[in-house]
């Protein structure tokens, strides 16, 4: 008669150990793969949400006010950045994507708020300028069509952040 006890296998402190070793290996893998890129990724998709909510703000703003923007100086061709609530005027744009010759702030929040946004949106990476830039730009071109976009992007966009309507 055969004896059960002599069957060959893996122990169980052998099973152990190769989880570990799985374990470490798939630690050093979740490492490598960038997490500093998923963050930067993660700011430009709420970029894309910012820019959207404001860009579809504006654009019930003007349908429902007949055609008539939330600032008169929406300037054909003119680049302006987006300013937080705690500016009043005109202010200093840190904002990239401006044009050298525009230095110009306009507050949205007055007219949008609590309508159409419910707060201001701000760029997940934060702004340069005490809090007063919230980091996005408003444009409305020739054609009439307002534009907006961010200010920063990371390294790993693909494409400018910016919307149109």
């Amino acid at each position: 008669m055969k004896k059960f006890f002599n069957l060959k296998g893996f122990t169980l402190i052998e099973l152990i150990i190769v989880i570990a070793v799985i374990a470490l290996l798939a630690a050093a893998t979740f490492v490598a793969v960038d997490p500093a890129k998923r963050i930067g990724m993660a700011r430009d998709t709420q970029r894309w949400a910012d820019v959207t909510a404001i860009a579809d703000a504006i654009t019930q703003y003007v349908a429902d006010n007949a055609g008539t923007y939330p600032t008169s100086t929406a300037v054909a061709g003119t680049y302006y950045v987006v300013m937080a609530s705690s500016t009043v005027g005109l202010s200093g744009s840190t904002c990239q994507n401006v044009s050298e010759d525009s230095n110009m702030g306009v507050q949205l929040d007055s007219r949008l708020i609590p309508t159409y946004l419910p707060t201001m949106p701000v760029d997940p990476n934060g702004v340069a300028d005490s809090g007063k830039n919230t980091g996005y730009y408003f444009m409305k071109n020739a054609a009439g069509r307002t534009i907006i976009g961010a200010c920063k992007e990371s390294d790993y966009a693909t494409a400018s952040i910016k919307v149109q309507r």
